[in-house]
């Protein structure tokens, strides 16, 4: 089984770990990861190198709080595009949910749990791989990206009411300081706990936040068409498993009017279905490849209504269904 993620929880590595007097590079290298994913967000990358990359850099760095510390650093500029669409949810507890259906696609391998009741909401995160890497530094720095993250949504930030560690890898002292709470250490969970209020609070995005997201959206004077084609494919690809990867969401994201986005492109010899169909081709393809996630999942998550319409649209793309492709795939590296 593979597991993989983006490359955009490596936001902020390099300056952490020179800050730390190690050389970010030479750390990628010796966990089998090409500093390439230190320049691209949207590169996937096996979830255990991941893991044992922050393991390894805590080490070398000394700091035993080095995960958490690196997901306080990143937020919502971490998750790219989703980060955007987030801003654009009415209320937490819709962008919530559009981060979590997008986390099952874009990265395979960490589970999170979100469990309600009548005073509080839970979410909880483990990695399907902990029995094979120590997963302590990357769940440090999950659960603080994720803490972050809600922070940012809010116009005024508020901490978690509890925060709960199966194995806690920094001094008490350091998650008050960053967290706001009192950690709760060798319990049987990586859990933050907030009030059940949370959901309902609309989405309040700061000024200098905004305009640091909309940046990664600005074409540059020297390329501005090719500029926006990536940024329509950063965008799709963050939101087909979200269910609200269309014209109007797109167009929004990049701040363009639907009508001006089809010009642009249209004027490109290309549209918008074209490259909504070339990044779902391209996604399919990386999971048949190197994930065992079944068909009409696969199929859903790319933003068909059933299976047998993803399965006509791949055979018609690659000569084969996606089963036999697979197969071939598999066979291939065996």
């Amino acid at each position: 089984m593979s597991y993989f993620v983006r490359s955009g929880g490596l936001l902020g590595f390099s300056e952490w770990v020179r800050d730390n007097g190690e050389n970010p590079n030479m750390l990628m290298a010796e966990v089998g990861l090409s500093p390439a994913a230190l320049y691209d967000s949207d590169l996937y990358i096996p979830y255990l190198a991941l893991a044992r990359l922050m393991t390894v850099s805590a080490q070398r760095c000394q700091r035993e709080d080095f995960g958490i510390r690196l997901g306080m650093r990143q937020g919502l500029e971490a998750v790219g595009a989703l980060g955007s669409a987030m801003c654009l949810q009415a209320n937490l507890g819709d962008a919530l949910r559009l981060m979590q259906r997008n986390l099952e696609f874009h990265a395979r391998g960490v589970l999170i749990a979100v469990n309600q009741s009548e005073r509080w909401l839970e979410l909880s995160m483990d990695f399907a791989f902990a029995t094979e890497e120590d997963c302590d530094q990357l769940a440090g720095l999950s659960l603080a990206l994720l803490c972050r993250c809600l922070q940012q949504l809010q116009g005024v930030p508020s901490s978690p009411a509890a925060l709960e560690l199966r194995n806690g890898t920094a001094e008490p002292g350091v998650y008050r300081e960053l967290f706001g709470c009192e950690p709760v250490v060798d319990a049987r969970r990586n859990c933050l706990i907030y009030p059940i209020e949370l959901l309902a609070e609309p989405v309040l995005v700061a000024a200098d936040l905004r305009a640091r997201l909309s940046q990664q959206w600005q074409s540059s004077r020297q390329r501005p068409e090719r500029d926006l084609q990536q940024q329509l494919e950063k965008a799709i690809t963050a939101l087909l498993p979200t269910g609200e990867c269309n014209l109007a969401m797109v167009a929004r994201i990049v701040d363009l009017h639907p009508r001006v986005l089809q010009q642009r492109l249209a004027a490109q010899g290309s549209s918008f279905s074209a490259l909504l169909e070339s990044r779902r081709l391209r996604l399919a393809k990386e999971h048949l490849a190197h994930s065992d996630i079944d068909l009409t999942t696969l199929a859903l998550n790319l933003g068909y209504a059933e299976l047998a319409v993803f399965s006509r649209a791949f055979k018609r793309w690659q000569g084969v269904s996606p089963r036999a492709w697979r197969r071939q795939q598999h066979a291939d590296r065996a």
